[in-house]
């Protein structure tokens, strides 16, 4: 007679509250499902205003240095043109008086 193994049958681990076997991922992924939620909407807009933040730091940098120095330029180039550091202040001082003067009338009235 040969020994024919009979297949052994589990034991059931259905606990007495009727929770199925694998209840620990269900409520383990609950947890993480919320978690990540409540993390996107928390830090979501925080993260995406500091990435603006940074770009717009990297980006209005560089221009203003152009603009300084731009404006350095504008009155070496009117010192040397006109002969005399007063006259290149007053055509500059005009130009901006003008633009400041264009941008106040064209100002939302409140």
């Amino acid at each position: 007679m040969a020994d024919t193994a009979e297949p052994k049958e589990e034991p059931t681990t259905a606990s007495v509250l009727g929770l199925s076997d694998n209840w620990t991922e269900q409520a383990t992924g609950a947890v993480v499902n919320a978690v990540d939620k409540v993390r996107d909407v928390t830090t979501g807009p925080v993260v995406n205003f500091s990435r603006l933040l940074a770009y717009l730091i990297f980006a209005v940098f560089p221009l203003l240095i152009v603009l300084v120095l731009g404006i350095i330029a504008a009155v070496r180039g009117l010192e040397i043109a006109t002969g005399r550091a007063w006259a290149a202040h007053g055509i500059l001082g005009l130009v901006f008086v003008s633009l400041g003067a264009l941008a106040w009338r064209k100002r939302p009235s409140s």
